[in-house]
């Protein structure tokens, strides 16, 4: 008897319905063997050993069949499940029924509490797909009625069988209604699950596309008015520009942060570990943010032990993006003195002890950075809700305020990646915020290069000169090219624009630049599809460096599109800073791993 479901499957109630027995099946089949075991107190060890070898077969094989059972498709191996669910309980039942017929002490409350256990075993674990439980409610309750009839007639006792079979008939009735009820409730949470699910992935698509639509008009404000504030003559009009640019910048923020928090709800924060030397991703950091700190009148101070130059395994990105969060949460609630950043390394013993630092396969370090600034500072009594999500300990400098999911997203990364962000408490005449950011390191694979406990220290290496680049930029959209060429008038390169993949094969078979800034969303041929026409084209200019300048500024979209082959990623909105730096990252690297 079938139940149609139309909005959830059969083949779904099957899968669950398995899942359970299958999660139980460690605690319920040593218990049924122990129940039939102890029925040889009353009846012959054959009896029970062929009843056991019925019910644990008829079991394991139900469990293996109903594996990706599909009825629709499937319909002699769900008659076979059916089959074997009814020979299992009526092997269970059978005993009770026997054991039921006769007069030997306590004969009969062991009967009964046998028949018991198996009509709550049906309403727990066989009312999931209602068409098994009902063969197995027949497969006990038919047995049951028949075998009770029986003995009150042998007896010649009708006053004993109608009061026995009206207590079995309310029994196995109560049996039914609760093996239905709790059917609803099954079906009822999976499909609360279901809609839960849903309306996650409803939301990531929302979230998807209103960034992907959001970013695109924020790219045009950002591009103009950095065009326009280059061009500005008074300090009104720089003032005015200033504070638009800084607001657009401020919503890109907000706009990463929610799409963080979003894949930190969804569990789809992925951490990406790769052998890295951390002395050169701080200090590559600690670059980009000094012409910030300088402008604003701060100073920058940093000390790194020579232990982070050896290679170890971490996320570069997730690195750079806690300390970004935590060097921009000084930024802005510094108005002078300076930003102090302290890096070490604590050392797991089994790792000093090794030949090569570096190279040995056991065992982890804690890497520690501190940032600590001389701002107002952050009152004990709200530390322990400062990670919360969109809480603000401090009030920022006018024109930098944030929106207070920063930390509790740099928190999350931080113990994702095995370590932790705390803040510290000032000692007496201590001022400013003072925090700490752990990490797990991991050892990284041995390398042909020999390491030192004392690195080099790190010298700042020359980057590309973009000024005389000739630069490709492939983009559907007008005004994306046109802020895409004003960044790069702005930085002395010169540029020729396609509107699509195919004018863009079309200018590379002509000319050959130096670089390709490549929208990925183009219609009829995606940038995808278009880097794969770029790399087929015969002669060195399918080895031309591109970099995706994209929308598409999800969590996993940067990794997604480097795999793909990409050479570097630029989400919108971009900006000339980040720009400069993506370009010459993108160009040292391709000319770094060109032959001598």
């Amino acid at each position: 008897m079938p139940i149609t479901l139309p909005t959830r499957s059969i083949k779904e109630e099957i899968k669950q319905q398995r899942d359970l027995l299958w999660r139980e099946r460690w605690a319920r089949l040593p218990l049924t063997l122990l129940a039939i075991a102890m029925t040889t107190i009353y009846l012959p060890i054959r009896m029970a050993v062929v009843c056991a070898m019925v019910n644990l077969g008829a079991e394991l094989a139900s469990m293996l069949y109903m594996r990706a059972l599909d009825p629709r498709r499937h319909p002699k191996r769900y008659h076979f499940v059916i089959a074997c669910v009814a020979a299992m309980e009526f092997c269970y039942v059978l005993p009770a029924i026997l054991i039921w017929q006769g007069d030997e002490n306590y004969a009969k409350a062991f009967a009964v509490g046998m028949l018991c256990t198996t009509l709550m075993q049906m309403i727990g674990a066989r009312s999931i797909h209602m068409p098994f439980g009902y063969f197995a409610f027949v497969a006990a309750a038919v047995p049951s009625l028949v075998g009770n009839a029986y003995y009150w007639i042998g007896i010649d006792n009708h006053a004993g069988l109608a009061v026995s079979t009206l207590a079995l008939s309310g029994a196995l009735t109560y049996t039914l209604v609760a093996m239905k009820s709790n059917n609803r409730l099954h079906v009822a949470a999976a499909l609360d699950r279901a809609a839960a699910v849903d309306s996650s992935k409803a939301k990531s698509r929302f979230l998807a596309q209103m960034s992907h639509e959001l970013r695109t008009p924020m790219n045009a404000i950002l591009g103009m008015g950095h065009a326009e504030l280059r061009r500005a003559k008074d300090n009104l009009s720089e003032n005015r520009l200033s504070v638009l640019i800084t607001s657009a910048e401020g919503l890109s923020t907000i706009l990463d942060d929610i799409l963080d928090m979003s894949a930190i709800e969804s569990g789809r924060l992925s951490i990406r570990p790769k052998p890295v030397v951390p002395a050169q991703e701080i200090m590559a950091l600690l670059n980009l943010f000094q012409p910030a700190i300088t402008n604003a009148g701060l100073e920058l101070i940093y000390t790194l032990s020579p232990q982070l130059g050896a290679q170890w395994l971490l996320d570069p990105q997730r690195l750079r993006q806690c300390m970004t969060n935590l060097l921009s949460n000084a930024l802005k609630n510094t108005t002078h003195g300076s930003i102090t950043v302290t890096a070490d390394l604590d050392i797991a013993p089994s790792l000093q002890s090794g030949p090569q630092m570096g190279a040995v396969n056991a065992g982890k370090a804690i890497m520690r950075i501190e940032i600590a600034d001389t701002g107002p500072g952050i009152p004990s009594h709200r530390h322990s809700s400062l990670f919360e999500p969109f809480s603000q300990a401090r009030r920022p400098q006018v024109g930098t305020e944030s929106n207070g999911l920063g930390l509790s997203i740099c928190r999350t990364m931080a113990r994702q990646m095995g370590g932790d962000v705390t803040i510290a408490t000032n000692t007496e005449g201590e001022s400013g915020a003072h925090f700490i950011f752990t990490l797990q390191l991991g050892v990284a694979p041995p390398t042909s290069e020999p390491a030192t406990d004392a690195p080099k220290p790190i010298a700042p290496r020359l980057a590309p000169n973009i000024t005389s680049l000739q630069v490709l930029v492939v983009d559907d959209i007008a005004t994306n090219r046109l802020v895409a060429s004003t960044y790069l008038r702005m930085l002395g390169a010169t540029m020729i624009e396609a509107a699509s993949g195919a004018q863009a094969l079309e200018i590379l078979t002509r000319s050959q630049p130096d670089l390709v800034l490549l929208d990925m969303n183009m219609p009829e041929m995606n940038g995808i599809e278009t880097l794969e026409q770029i790399r087929a084209l015969p002669g060195p200019v399918a080895r031309v460096p591109v970099i995706a300048m994209t929308a598409d500024a999800m969590p996993d979209h940067r990794a997604h599109y480097l795999a793909a082959g990409l050479d570097g990623y630029l989400a919108k909105p971009i900006n000339p800073a980040r720009i400069e730096t993506e370009i010459k990252a993108v160009l040292d690297k391709a000319r770094g791993s060109r032959p001598e």
